[in-house]
């Protein structure tokens, strides 16, 4: 028979607490393709690559329709990524700059949304690659959003007592100073 089954339970006492209640959650893969940038006065030579670096994004709701009997409604979000593109030349050099471009879109999608929720919304990763094609700069962009429908509430648990800090783990030295150091040289093996 297994002992640890047999072990009696930890006194423990009901308690209400006031949290965060998670009614949805939920993540996108979203491609957005074709978004260009015209070249204006930059001329890139031959061979020219283009450099994209994600500066910011942002994510938040601008409409929600009244929730279903279900509780579910479609939750419209407004998205923005900002972000910076480098021409570079053969050798890496950087030819020309466009700084802070901005494209936007609107994302919907079905969450579990009664009355009385808020949502969160957030680009959690994003990734950008661009090519140079005739006149304009024309970039893929991947993001992964992340979106939580929410509300505040009193839950009523059983709680076995308030969480006490651990002692933290201590960070290891790195080299050169090595604590201990090495004292003696290494025992020789044996030959068999």
């Amino acid at each position: 028979m297994d002992t640890e089954s047999l072990r009696p339970c930890p006194p423990f006492e009901t308690v209400c607490i006031e949290v965060p209640k998670v009614y949805d959650f939920c993540f996108e893969a979203d491609r957005r393709e074709n978004i260009c940038t015209p070249l204006g006065t930059c001329s890139p030579p031959e061979g020219a690559t283009v450099n994209c670096i994600i500066d910011s994004t942002t994510c938040s709701e601008v409409s929600r329709t009244a929730p279903d009997a279900t509780g579910r409604a479609n939750v419209t979000f407004a998205i923005s990524v900002v972000y910076t593109l480098q021409v570079l030349d053969a050798s890496g050099e950087v030819v020309c700059t466009f700084d802070d471009p901005v494209f936007s879109f609107t994302k919907t999608v079905v969450l579990c949304a009664p009355v009385g929720t808020f949502t969160n919304c957030e680009i959690v990763s994003s990734a950008c690659t661009c090519l140079i094609l005739g006149n304009q700069i024309c970039c893929t962009f991947d993001l992964c959003i992340v979106i939580q429908s929410l509300a505040i509430v009193k839950l009523l648990i059983p709680s076995f007592g308030f969480c006490t800090p651990a002692v933290c783990e201590q960070v290891s030295p790195q080299p050169p100073f090595v604590c201990p150091p090495t004292l003696f040289p290494p025992q020789c093996k044996p030959l068999r």
